[in-house]
């Protein structure tokens, strides 16, 4: 089973964008997606419609994207929110009318996704990745709200009773999900930041993202530690970066970035030699993929008829 793991990257996310472009034209689909961050907005639109014209409207999409709607305001309202102890330096009212009014007609919930998809989130209380889409009826924008919380940027996100912030804090790159799911075949779309700027002195804000910055750089050694333990795992890492020196709320490069995650992906394929036709194990490999599709689909639908049967339970008790 193929799955695609996205990391988080900001405004960096169109890397990804290129790759997955390059990706699906050549034939490699995504049996799953976990994306975390700017990965869960990748994942969750691809999701919806996993072929190449899904990954072109993404593409167009994020061209739409401007800091207004992302990162409203100048450095007076920075200063204010700062004076008046908000939880963040922006407020996200604008990020989600953006993200509700970019969804595919017709999909709000994970079960009307075309391909299952898992989100990560972490929970602030204890630091543990929440994981979104187990529950197929949880709403889609809430996840990507939830997992695009990245502080001091932006606030937590409130959802049933847990307070959650930006993926990226339990698990940037979520490789370590997509095994637990049941991939054996693992495509890491990576996005690695700029080095830390040879000074003396930084920006509350520099020091604020290049710690988390290294907090991430940490999780890589983890997912590797996570692969090695499962031999079965083939793992496809292409890392995704740019010489380009963009202030984190510089969206006006979108399309650069589109070609030059594709020229990553071109350059991965084509050297290791991807994707591998195999014709005497074609059919049984088929026969696999949609007997794990098909238990992954009863999964989902079980999990939902229990939520609705609990329901009704603490209705009828009440």
């Amino acid at each position: 089973m193929i799955a695609f793991a996205l990391s988080g990257g900001g405004n960096r996310g169109t890397l990804q964008v290129g790759a997955l472009q390059v990706l699906l034209e050549k034939g490699v689909r995504p049996d799953i997606l976990v994306g975390t961050s700017a990965g869960a907005i990748n994942a969750a639109f691809l999701a919806a419609d996993p072929t190449p014209a899904g990954a072109y409207r993404l593409g167009e999409l994020w061209q739409q994207v401007t800091k207004e709607q992302v990162y409203p305001g100048g450095p007076l309202r920075v200063i204010w929110h700062l004076l008046t102890h908000r939880d963040s330096l922006y407020p996200n009212e604008n990020l989600r009318a953006f993200v509700e009014a970019q969804m595919p007609a017709g999909v709000r919930f994970f079960h009307q996704l075309a391909i299952p998809l898992y989100i990560v989130a972490t929970d602030l209380r204890n630091g543990e990745p929440y994981i979104f889409g187990d529950n197929p009826e949880e709403p889609i924008v809430d996840a990507i709200m939830a997992s695009t919380a990245i502080p001091p940027f932006l606030p937590p996100w409130s959802y049933r009773g847990r307070l959650l912030v930006d993926g990226g804090v339990a698990a940037n790159l979520p490789i370590g999900v997509a095994v637990e799911k049941g991939a054996t075949e693992i495509y890491a779309l990576d996005i690695q930041g700029d080095k830390p700027p040879e000074k003396r002195r930084w920006t509350v804000l520099e020091i604020a993202t290049w710690s988390i910055n290294a907090l991430m750089h940490q999780q890589w050694d983890r997912d590797l530690t996570i692969c090695a333990v499962h031999p079965e795992v083939t793992l496809h890492h292409l890392p995704l970066r740019t010489e380009r020196r963009l202030a984190f709320s510089d969206f006006s490069h979108s399309a650069e970035l589109i070609a030059e995650g594709r020229q990553v992906a071109e350059v991965y394929l084509a050297t290791h030699g991807l994707p591998q036709v195999r014709k005497k194990k074609g059919r049984i490999l088929r026969w696999k993929r949609g007997l794990r599709l098909l238990s992954l689909r009863i999964a989902r639908r079980w999990r939902t008829t229990l939520a609705k049967l609990r329901q009704r339970k603490n209705t009828f008790s009440g």
